[in-house]
């Protein structure tokens, strides 16, 4: 009585609903032979004979209808136990992943396709943001720093050092120093300190956005000189690197990133695969 099979009574439920074994068989999409022995298993393991055989028909005994409420309860809870496992099995596999939004669009971005072929099954969700997520309050399960975390908990890894460096279009430069003028990165951060202090108290900021692809975009439309991360230039940009002083060489603003979890999230096998996966794709010097 103790060694029931689940099975068994999927197939018993199944097969009063159909009255035949080859209806039932075409339901559950096995041989008609499989539910025969199924049927003839729980049968022995109640010590009951559960159907009457009359013809290709299959009707209940008394027996048979005690225990079919029953079989359908558990037919009930088992179909809600599945769809529960199903769902949590999508939460699982969905994984959200924090970063500046710089980050986002010129390091994670490019690798997004190539990510997908090989974790088809993880749900990536990317919350560009300015502001450090709260790993602790799970707001996300991965967050990408440019500042290296100091709680014990949190498990880090260094990807890649790089630069903040100043930047101006190559014709910009063609202009008397006196006029230059400059790009603001306004955001509370290291890096945008440095800048400020590069420049000066007496420096004329013209624009000023906490956007670094709108910073870009001033410093290509010659609007002025601002800050850029070094993988953010390339040379069809038409940018290059700029010293304020001329006797001396551009100055740059030294800094990494840094891939963080917490020590309760990493064990997750979806975690676990998207922080290998871009931890590989992003590691640098």
């Amino acid at each position: 009585m103790m060694n029931l099979d689940w099975n068994g009574i999927r197939y018993f439920a199944t097969l009063v609903e159909k009255e035949t074994l080859t209806a039932a068989a075409a339901a559950l999409d096995v041989q008609h032979s499989t539910v025969s022995r199924q049927i003839a298993q729980l049968e022995q393991a109640l010590g009951l004979r559960l159907f009457d055989r009359i013809g290709k028909r299959y009707l209940l005994t008394a027996d048979g209808e005690r225990l079919y409420r029953h079989a359908c309860d558990l037919c009930k809870e088992m179909n809600v136990l599945q769809r529960v496992a199903r769902e949590q099995a999508a939460v699982r596999h969905s994984v959200t992943v924090s970063a500046p939004p710089f980050v986002v669009r010129l390091l994670l971005m490019p690798h997004l396709t190539d990510f997908y072929r090989k974790h088809a099954d993880i749900r990536l969700h990317l919350l560009a943001e300015a502001a450090l997520a709260d790993l602790h309050g799970r707001q996300a399960d991965i967050a990408l720093r440019l500042v290296r975390p100091t709680q014990n908990d949190l498990a880090v890894r260094r990807l890649r050092g790089f630069a903040f460096r100043l930047c101006a279009h190559r014709d910009y430069l063609t202009r008397r120093r006196a006029d230059w003028q400059f790009v603001q990165l306004a955001v509370e951060a290291r890096h945008s300190r440095w800048f400020m202090e590069q420049i000066g108290e007496d420096a004329d900021i013209v624009f000023a956005s906490n956007d670094f692809a709108a910073v870009k975009q001033a410093i290509a439309g010659q609007i002025g000189i601002g800050i850029l991360p070094d993988f953010a230039v390339s040379p069809a940009d038409g940018l290059q690197t700029v010293a304020l002083r001329a006797d001396e060489p551009p100055p740059a603003c030294a800094a990494a990133l840094y891939l963080v979890m917490h020590e309760d999230v990493r064990r997750s096998p979806a975690v676990r695969a998207v922080a290998d996966f871009f931890g590989e794709a992003l590691a640098g010097a």
